[in-house]
């Protein structure tokens, strides 16, 4: 497959993070590759992602798809990169109820940037307050990741799933940089980037429509909600059983939940230049 399409390229911002914690448990997750321009000649490259997919790991893989010689990517051929110690290394949104974290590895591809196929966002691919860009309070999102730790297991490359925004995105869902997205999220998917992606015509204004394409980064699933309910035993000695149900609904935070983690990023290290 030639990387010639802005939706092709997308299938190469994410990674597959495996997290190995105490006692050998593993669990999988989703990251995006973001880069924070610093100044004229630097940047940043960060993964994105969130705090429970990095929390409690003693080794981290993140799983790639290798570059060939032409600087297509290998379909099917793995690139891992493992890293040990994380914990010194990634860094939380200040507010402990917003689950976002960032992992800088620009050493890390400096390194293995040969043998790596990778796309990285740019910041500037997110919303900035006053640049005109209309969105709307209910509006078609992609998101794309690794849900349940699936992927395409010939070509390694990550799933891409669509629904729209449950709540606007410009309103704080519960006080939070955050909103909900009615579409099917599970574990594994946390750390998926959102996405506005409309190709051919996108709606400009509130009467009016663009012809032309879209590519908006807005944001980064964190969870699904779930609701309880009391469920009768066909077999067993108790009357009822509790069972977790999936509501179709995933809690995602917003460009701003980002942007303030890389600030913070930036203020713990004592970069210049990192705010926006």
């Amino acid at each position: 497959m030639k990387i010639d399409t802005p939706t092709k390229e997308l299938l190469f911002v994410t990674v597959r993070i495996v997290n190995e914690g105490a006692g050998g448990v593993r669990t999988v997750g989703t990251g995006f590759l973001l880069h924070k321009k610093v100044n004229d000649s630097s940047s940043i490259l960060f993964i994105v992602t969130n705090k429970h997919v990095l929390a409690d790991a003693q080794l981290l893989t993140l799983g790639f798809i290798a570059r060939g010689d032409d600087g297509e990517p290998k379909l099917g051929q793995r690139e891992d990169v493992t890293i040990g110690n994380p914990g010194i290394a990634w860094v939380g949104h200040p507010d402990p109820e917003v689950d976002v974290a960032v992992l800088s590895i620009g050493e890390i591809i400096e390194q293995l940037g040969q043998k790596i196929f990778y796309r990285t966002m740019p910041m500037s691919q997110m919303p900035v307050d006053g640049d005109g860009l209309f969105i709307d309070a209910i509006e078609e999102i992609t998101f794309i990741g690794y849900p349940n730790g699936q992927q395409d297991p010939a070509h390694l490359t990550p799933i891409v799933r669509r629904g729209i925004t449950a709540t606007p995105l410009e309103l704080p869902f519960s006080g939070k940089p955050s909103f909900l997205v009615d579409g099917s999220v599970f574990g594994g998917s946390s750390g998926s980037p959102v996405f506005l992606l409309n190709e051919g015509f996108y709606r400009s204004g509130p009467t009016s429509v663009a012809p032309g394409n879209r590519l908006v980064l807005v944001g980064v699933i964190a969870a699904t909600m779930q609701r309880s309910t009391l469920l009768p035993l066909v077999v067993g000695h108790g009357p009822h059983v509790k069972l977790a149900q999936e509501l179709n609904l995933g809690v995602a935070y917003n460009w701003h939940a980002i942007e303030q983690t890389i600030q913070e990023f930036g203020r713990r290290n004592g970069i210049l230049g990192m705010p926006s």
